[in-house]
């Protein structure tokens, strides 16, 4: 049996930063927060409750397991053909604008016949993830309202969201906690709902579906939610805990910014070092190269200017080329550039690209290693 052949069984309900180079500067302050939020607990569910694994609610919902786009596709589209003419199947989704407003959407159908389509705006206060389960969750609500629910033994959830499909109808600690727990209340209603006598009792179906894989019900769905996420709510909808930890977030990492704007070092900021990204890469070079391209930007290291400022009697002050040194003395080493071939371009491109950038800096460094620059052509004792 191919992974397309699968029907998942029903689960029952039950920073050291300024050395970072890079990145935009935003370009507005957040928005004041509305500290109206959905209620959300870790403790909703104690440890000690019987919890279905994740690697259970992977195989439940049909998840990729190494498959690709297409082959994924291919087997849904396979699996589809195994759902029964009278079984109802919702797709459903969330969306975001970059105006940061979100919202949801579903379709259904019905015997090769839709009969659903609902979109709906849920305003700025939530994310995507919080979207795709507000929807799964009112279709499935409309679903059971529906007359023809009661022709329909089975009501199958499809959505692309691999993570809100797991915790539909698991428990889950994240965001949208209420969502879930309505979901469930909701998915333990439909084996009693009014049906046909030839009608089996059924009950709840989460599915997977590959995301743009141009399966037509899955594009409807997202059509539907581009469509709610344009719209405007009625009224200011709480805060979901995943839109409030991003929010909270970017607040603190502008006002990182802004105080780094203005209390960075000259030298850095002349280099338009940044508090971004949190991890450069060149913190993962050798110590000794980083400790380098570090005094190379604050200007505080092996240097003639630096030792007379702090009347250094015992220092060194010239390398071997016979030239001063300073933080910048490795492009016009004339010992330097009949090691090693100099760097391309124009200098006042080339000293904030190897200073200011970890690409840069991580050129620099493996140029240091390849010339020994600091050990053979200006070390900070000269030969014996």
């Amino acid at each position: 049996m191919g992974h397309g052949d699968l029907k998942p069984e029903v689960y029952p309900s039950a920073a050291y930063i300024p050395v970072g180079i890079g990145g935009k500067r935003a370009s507005h302050e957040p928005r004041p927060l509305n500290i109206h939020t959905h209620t959300h607990t870790h403790t909703l569910h104690p440890p000690w409750t019987i919890q279905e694994s994740r690697e259970a609610a992977l195989t439940r919902v049909g998840a990729p397991e190494g498959r690709t786009k297409e082959q994924a596709a291919d087997n849904f589209q396979i699996f589809l053909q195994s759902i029964p003419e009278n079984d109802i199947i919702i797709y459903s989704d969330g969306s975001k604008l970059d105006s940061g407003q979100t919202g949801g959407g579903f379709v259904g159908f019905q015997a090769n016949s839709q009969i659903l389509r609902h979109s709906f705006p849920l305003g700025p206060n939530k994310e995507v993830f919080d979207a795709e389960a507000e929807a799964a969750r009112a279709g499935l609500e409309a679903a059971a309202a529906h007359p023809t629910a009661q022709r329909a033994s089975n009501l199958w959830i499809c959505l692309d969201n691999l993570e809100v499909a797991i915790h539909l109808l698991s428990s889950t600690t994240g965001s949208s906690q209420a969502v879930f727990e309505e979901f469930r209340t909701l998915a333990d209603t439909w084996p009693t709902r009014r049906r046909l006598p030839q009608t089996e009792r059924g009950s709840i179906r989460i599915r997977w579906v590959p995301g743009h894989a141009d399966i037509p019900g899955n594009e409807a769905a997202d059509q539907a939610a581009k469509e709610g996420a344009n719209k405007t709510p009625s009224s200011s909808l709480p805060w979901s805990y995943a839109a409030l930890k991003r929010h909270t977030k970017s607040h603190d990492f502008l006002k990182a910014q802004t105080h780094w704007q203005s209390a960075a070092p000259q030298a850095y900021q002349d280099l338009e070092i940044t508090t971004f990204p949190r991890r450069p890469e060149e913190l993962k070079l050798p110590h000794p190269l980083l400790g380098r391209i570090l005094a190379a930007r604050s200007k505080h290291g092996d240097f003639a200017d630096y030792h007379e400022r702090f009347n250094h009697q015992d220092a060194h002050l010239s390398c071997r080329c016979g030239t001063r040194k300073s933080p910048i003395h490795f492009i016009f080493c004339q010992i330097a550039k009949r090691k090693a071939p100099r760097f391309p371009g124009n200098l006042s491109e080339v000293i904030p690209f190897l200073l200011g950038t970890p690409k840069g800096a991580i050129q620099l460094a493996a140029w240091f290693s390849e010339t020994q620059f600091f050990e053979d052509i200006c070390p900070r004792r000269p030969p014996s």
